[in-house]
Order: structure tokens, then sequence, then C-alpha cells
């Protein structure tokens, strides 16, 4: 991937000058040419600062561009200063929370930063301030979202992070469970709300469906290679999350923990509830703190009435409304 980048840049140099200091607007669009006259002309006096890390910020407090392995570019930030990183993905749009991006993470990264975390996180490609890649529909640009993953375990790790954790809600939370399973840079990882696959069919009018059917994110059938600790928190009442948060308790591997809250709460929904929140907040903190304490498989059920074995299938989505993941 780097070599591919530094081809590209070379290309750009040898047509136009790029800005040092470009921003996420200038950087983002996945199609050069109609920009390359507006950044020649910013360009007087400035030199080409982008490293092989693809990251292009020189504030860790600002928000600065990654480049994933196709190519696509997406925003992201750094928040506080400790040599053990935690890397935040977000959830898809849900009714209660829309719309998804890495904002939605702000009061617990605060939380996070306040414990000594330095925080990594960012938004998807067709969520928040990042382009969409394959069209203007967030829906179709999913089965690709694990790349920003990818690039984010790079930048930590080129940027020095002594261990890495990954938290993922919805959607962020199955493209980090199919990631972690063949990248062994994780401490740990915790998923919350997260379904086993998604989407669940292919988007209307799509031109990614084939016979063959519909590229997704897929969580399930990789949750057994992760190696490392596993954390999964769901809602006993949000829709399928209890019985697909349940699954991946029993595929996954030793050590892992599954805490069920009596909530119909989604993702980070959960961690910012004033009444289950410090809960769960103090759940993922005592996991990061000492991981390691998880032993065997445990269980922690605070909606006994629930039944995690009773089979649910979520609605089939549909981008026009938005359902959640």
């Amino acid at each position: 991937m780097r070599e591919r980048i530094g081809d590209i840049l070379a290309t750009v140099r040898g047509i136009a000058s790029l800005p040092d200091a470009a921003s996420p607007q200038a950087l983002l669009s996945n199609h050069w040419m109609p920009f390359l006259g507006a950044l020649a002309a910013l360009a007087a006096g400035l030199a080409l600062a982008v490293s092989l890390s693809i990251a292009t910020s020189v504030d860790s407090e600002e928000a600065f561009v990654l480049q994933s392995s196709d190519g696509a570019r997406f925003v992201a930030e750094v928040n506080g200063d400790g040599d053990v990183w935690v890397l935040l993905g977000h959830m898809y749009p849900t009714k209660n929370t829309r719309p998804t991006h890495r904002g939605i993470w702000d009061k617990f990264a605060e939380r996070l930063v306040d414990e000594g975390y330095r925080v990594l996180r960012w938004d998807f490609r067709c969520h928040g301030e990042s382009p969409c890649v394959y069209s203007d529909r967030p829906i179709e640009d999913v089965p690709d979202i694990y790349r920003e993953w990818e690039a984010a375990i790079d930048y930590a790790v080129d940027q020095g992070a002594e261990e890495l954790y990954g938290i993922g809600v919805s959607m962020g939370g199955t493209s980090l469970m199919q990631v972690a399973a063949y990248r062994d840079e994780f401490t740990a990882v915790s998923a919350i709300s997260s379904p086993n696959q998604f989407p669940n069919k292919p988007p209307k009018d799509s031109d990614r469906a084939t016979e063959d059917g519909f590229d997704k994110i897929e969580g399930l059938s990789t949750v057994a290679d992760i190696q490392v600790p596993k954390l999964f928190i769901a809602g006993a009442r949000n829709q399928c999350a209890f019985w697909q948060s349940n699954r991946y308790f029993r595929a996954a591997g030793e050590p892992v923990r599954f805490v069920i809250y009596e909530t119909d709460l989604h993702g980070t929904e959960i961690l910012d509830d004033e009444e289950i929140g410090p809960d769960a907040v103090g759940e993922v903190l005592a996991f990061l703190d000492d991981p390691g304490t998880i032993l065997g498989k445990q269980k922690r059920n605070l909606a006994p009435d629930t039944d995690p074995h009773e089979e649910c299938w979520p609605p089939e989505d549909d981008e026009d409304e938005d359902d959640a993941t």
C-alpha cells in the first residue's frame, strides 16, 4: 500500500504542488483532478507533508486524513497523549442516533482521555466528513469499512502505540471482529450491540448486488479466531442485538465476557445513558485496565427474564429509513 501511495504522490507532484497543511475537505476527494488548480494556487511556499503512514495532520487534536488500502480517504482524530491507544469504530445510523460519525464517541472518548488513554476515532467511509466511495448511499460502502480499521491500526503502530485496544459499536464492532481475527496488534477487543453480519440483504437496486449476493462485513464466522480477551455488551430489548451478541459469546474462544442490560438502547446510547451508562462504562474501563481478569467464559446477566437462545432475525435493512445495525 505504501508503495502505491508513494507512486501516486510522485505523480501528483509532477502535475501540481499540494499544500503543506491540507484540510480534510481538500484531500478527501477521491477525484483529484477537479481540485488540482485550486491546490496549486494554495501551494506557494508550502511543501507536501503527507507521510507514508498516510496521515496529513500535525495537530493531534484536530481532524486529519488517513487512507485505506483501496485508496479511500477518511477523516480521523486523536485525543489524549497516552502510550496505550484505544481505537473506536462507530455505528450505522439508527432511528434514535442519526447521523452517526466519530462524534458519537465524544462523551466516552473524554472519559478515556481522563483515564490516561490516547483515543483514535474516525468517520467510516460515507459517514460524517468522510466521502462516499462506491455511491452516495452509506449502506453500499459498509462492506469495505473493515479497511478503515486496518489503516487505523497501522497509524497507531506507526505512532508508537505500546498497547492497542479496539472497541466498536454495532457495525463498528462487527467489522472489528472481522479484522481482529487476522490482525495481532490488539491486546483486547470489545463489541457493543453488534450484529453478526451487516447488511442483512443487498441494498435496493444496488450495482454491487450479484448472483452470489452482496458483500458484507462478517464477524461471527471469524470471532473464534480472535486470540485476545473479548468483551460483548448488549441490551436485552434492543431488537436482536441480545441474541446475536450471545451467538458471539458462544462462538468465541476463551477468555470472553458477555454483559446484558435490561434496555432497548443501542451502541453508544448504552454508554451515554444516565441510568445504565455508569455501570457499562465501568465494565469497559475495568476491561481495558486488566483484560486478564476475564477467565474462561463469563456472563453477567442483568436481564434474567430474557432468553438469549430464543432466535431472532433483525428486520430487513432499508437504507431509505436508516434502520439500525
